[in-house]
């Protein structure tokens, strides 16, 4: 793997993918970042197994190739550099070699082999929502969402689509938050979503009207944005 990549693009991809690790797990692999280089551009994976996020960030790829990455040695090191190109490549000696202007770091990387597989989605069940709406509905309601872990699926959100509206519903025993949108989808829907996992996809959605497709499977939603 071979590529040259702007600091500023790098470390935006970065910190979206990270909200996804926790550090928390007996895999030693799910505590980096999956870089995958092909001719199309980087993509950046960060997972904990019940969350996953993927982002794709624009790159000039020399070489195509994959590797796993310390998360926290990776971006605390792309912090640090000065705002140019930053060229990131596999040496020799089976270490990745990272250099921008006169700094050169060489760090010790992970079998892309051993990272697990992101589950596949159908998508053809699926819904458009502007990015600012759900955003707000996310954060009106996540605050109710309940502490206890005795009770998980007081810790989770009601998303709820009927009668061509959307609910997100919270609740912990104690006080109970709704908020309601129109939406023009015709058909029912009723699942609960950890409120965690809400929060952090609140954090990357924008505050524009441009839309997020959200896709359902049985055990799984995607937002794509």
């Amino acid at each position: 793997m071979n590529i040259i990549c702007s600091k500023q693009k790098l470390q935006d991809g970065i910190s979206i993918v990270t909200k996804a690790i926790t550090g928390k797990t007996t895999m030693p692999v799910l505590e980096g970042i999956y870089i995958q280089a092909t001719k199309e551009g980087l993509t950046l994976i960060g997972s904990d197994m019940d969350v996953s996020i993927k982002t794709k960030v624009e790159a000039e790829v020399l070489k195509e190739g994959s590797i796993v990455i310390d998360s926290k040695i990776f971006s605390e090191i792309i912090r640090k550099l000065p705002n140019s190109d930053v060229k990131i490549e596999i040496s020799e000696n089976d270490l990745v070699q990272i250099s921008c202007e006169k700094s050169v770091f060489n760090v010790v990387f992970m079998n892309a082999a051993d990272y697990p597989s992101l589950p596949s989605i159908n998508e053809e069940l699926s819904v458009e929502v502007p990015q600012n709406l759900l955003k707000n509905m996310i954060k009106g309601t996540s605050f109710a969402i309940a502490q206890d872990e005795t009770r998980p699926i007081l810790q989770g959100i009601l998303f709820e689509i009927k009668d061509k509206n959307l609910n997100l519903v919270a609740l912990d025993g104690y006080r109970l938050a709704i908020k309601s949108e129109y939406l023009d989808n015709d058909f029912d829907l009723d699942i609960v979503i950890p409120g965690k996992t809400l929060n952090e996809v609140a954090k990357i959605l924008e505050d524009s009207e441009l839309l997020v497709n959200i896709t359902f499977t049985n055990n799984h939603i995607l937002f794509n944005l």
